[in-house]
């Protein structure tokens, strides 16, 4: 299927922003692009409290929806790593905290390349402890805690629940990245022209892995072994057609599922990476939010 138009739309725009400019710009220029992209972009009100922590050095925002569970799902935002932050994606992470029932905190792990790995997969390990900890002071269950990030978050969602296995109660993997050490098929087919083509993912795995660190199962998920991607929890896994990291998220929903770990995988054809943060200006990332709650939800 073609794009959808305001997926399109969008595209288009980061496209020809990325061709106006001079070969690769500075992690510094791109955070300030992609903040004014976000910026420029209306803005829902907010549903849930927010309440500023610190999960042992490791900024992170509490968002809790009203009457929230005792469920909360750890969140990692996307970014390659290298750009994005809390609050550039409390929009769409607000909405789906309200859509779930239940708390999320989303975690503000350092960034490359001036902190390279495993600087932020330390940090989305820390807080994770930290939650385990001291939830309860903050009405969560340490026994209900799942996680869940898009893209570079998907990635560091996945690593987290391998290391913690059967303490993840379920884990929701929006077009992740879990695997650094290839270029897929998808790579290639959607090698430029599109909200993230591989050049520009290439330079983010250099901004944040040396080539030696690349087939460590922290940084590539897909890599892991066999006992150890047993033992994870079920996964939720939304995949674009149109973007670099299909492969990744259909490679590893496989791999799960052929050793009978659990997995929904939500396709969505007419679209690219990036849509899932974007509800308030594309509707596919709607039905892809309600999708996951669907899926995930009565196992929070």
């Amino acid at each position: 299927m073609p794009l959808a138009p305001e997926s399109q739309f969008i595209n288009d725009i980061v496209v020809a922003t990325r061709d106006n400019s001079a070969g690769f710009l500075s992690p510094t220029e791109y955070r300030e692009g992609m903040f004014a992209l976000a910026n420029a972009l209306p803005v829902p009100d907010f549903l849930c409290e927010h309440t500023e922590l610190e999960l042992k050095g490791v900024p992170a925002l509490l968002i809790s929806p009203p009457q929230a569970s005792s469920a909360v799902m750890m969140w990692y935002h996307g970014g390659g790593w290298v750009i994005g932050s809390v609050a550039e994606s409390l929009s769409p992470v607000d909405a789906l905290a309200a859509a779930l029932g239940c708390h999320i905190i989303s975690v503000d792990y350092r960034l490359a390349p001036e902190n390279r790995f495993p600087a932020a997969y330390d940090d989305c390990v820390t807080a994770f402890e930290w939650v385990r900890q001291h939830g309860a002071d903050y009405g969560i269950d340490p026994l209900r805690i799942s996680v869940g990030g898009d893209s570079a978050g998907g990635n560091l969602a996945a690593a987290v629940a391998q290391k913690f296995g059967s303490l993840v109660r379920t884990q929701l993997l929006v077009y992740p990245v879990t695997s650094v050490a290839r270029h897929s098929d998808s790579a290639r087919q959607y090698h430029e022209g599109y909200f993230l083509d591989t050049p520009l993912m290439d330079w983010f795995i250099d901004q944040y892995t040396d080539a030696g660190q690349r087939t460590d199962p922290r940084v590539s998920p897909l890599q892991a072994d066999e006992f150890t991607l047993a033992q994870v929890a079920r996964a939720h896994v939304v995949i674009a057609e149109y973007d670099p990291l299909r492969d990744d998220g259909f490679d590893y929903a496989t791999r799960l599922r052929e050793l009978d770990v659990p997995v929904t995988v939500d396709h969505h054809d007419d679209q690219t990476h990036g849509f899932f943060s974007i509800p308030h200006a594309i509707p596919g990332a709607v039905v892809a939010r309600d999708r996951a709650v669907a899926a995930l939800r009565d196992y929070l």
